[in-house]
């Protein structure tokens, strides 16, 4: 779910930039900021690139059911796991003004939609109800710490927590026959 839940933030933004900007094809791309070598990804050039870079458990969790009804039989699951995704979104561009632009329109997106949920975006993909959005503040020397830590040169960029991402295999642990009503 983390790929797809990160896969509708992609699709998202991009829709908005190609109509912000009247673009002829896609800005954003869903990709670490190095390639396997160390070297910048040349996949992210003239482009705004989204980076999962935390991915916490939510431990404040509210109680959901492991149990689902399919005609007359009760399956039982093991309960989901519910995570925070930490992603950073640079902007990489040539030109340095044009950097600074699309920083600021992903910023302006989020702004807009601090929620992205099912009334507003009918194509949520299944499992997901709603994709909250918080920016993470970070300091001089955190940001410095990250960039190093992920290898790369430092691209004017923000950081964005996406709260409650749900993991749910489906898998069943155990049916039984549900009692019928008379």
């Amino acid at each position: 779910m983390i790929d797809v839940a990160l896969g509708f933030v992609k699709l998202s933004l991009d829709q908005y930039l190609i109509n912000t900007f009247d673009l002829g094809s896609s800005a954003v791309v869903l990709n670490s900021l190095v390639d396997s070598n160390g070297a910048p990804s040349q996949l992210n050039q003239n482009k705004v690139v989204i980076t999962l870079i935390n991915l916490e458990l939510e431990t404040n969790k509210q109680f959901s059911s492991a149990h689902t009804r399919h005609n007359n039989l009760i399956a039982q699951h093991n309960p989901p796991v519910h995570f925070n995704l930490d992603i950073l979104i640079s902007s990489n561009f040539d030109d340095y003004a044009e950097t600074l632009k699309f920083l600021t329109a992903v910023i302006a997106f989020f702004q807009a939609n601090p929620t992205l949920n099912r009334s507003d975006h009918p194509s949520l993909p299944d499992g997901i109800s709603a994709l909250k959005f918080e920016i993470e503040n970070s300091n001089y020397g955190k940001a410095f710490e990250l960039w190093g830590a992920l290898g790369a040169k430092y691209q004017p960029s923000i950081i964005y927590k996406i709260r409650h991402v749900t993991v749910q295999s489906g898998e069943v642990k155990k049916s039984t026959a549900a009692m019928q009503n008379f």
